[in-house]
Formats: structure tokens, sequence, C-alpha cells
């Protein structure tokens, strides 16, 4: 998630300042998060951020493949 939405800002080649005003949060936390300081920021928080920089988040739950013992997760990014 971290990764789409530094790709999101990087894509509005919007300032840290000004990605700052868009997400809500102070612009040294921007550059924590443009540096994968990641400590602070929750899944939620970036999902929150991915649909505040224009996007639609979709979160899928199906049953798991047969012939696994357990569930899996994936992600995908579509443009």
């Amino acid at each position: 998630m971290a990764m789409r939405v530094n790709a999101l800002i990087a894509d509005a080649a919007m300032t840290q300042a000004q990605t700052a005003s868009r997400l809500g949060i102070p612009q040294p936390h921007v550059s924590d998060l443009i540096n994968y300081k990641l400590n602070r920021f929750s899944v939620d928080r970036l999902i929150h951020f991915a649909t505040l920089l224009g996007r639609d988040v979709e979160i899928v739950i199906r049953p798991k493949t047969p012939h696994k013992e357990s569930g899996s997760v994936s992600v995908l990014v579509a443009a």
C-alpha cells in the first residue's frame, strides 16, 4: 500500500507540503511516508490516503483455493 500511495504522490507531482495538505498530515510525516519509515502508518491509514488521492479501494474476501491449507493475501494495482 505504501508503494502505491507513494506512486500516486509522484504521479501527481505534488510537493511534500501539497501532499501534507491533501492528506491532512504534517509535512514531516509525508517525508516519513516517502522514505518508507512506516511505523506511524497503519494499512487503514494508507487506504484512506489512497482514497484522498482519488482512488477507489476494494477489499475482496473469497473462499481459498481448494488445494491450499490456508488462505492467501494479494494486492492488485490498477492504473
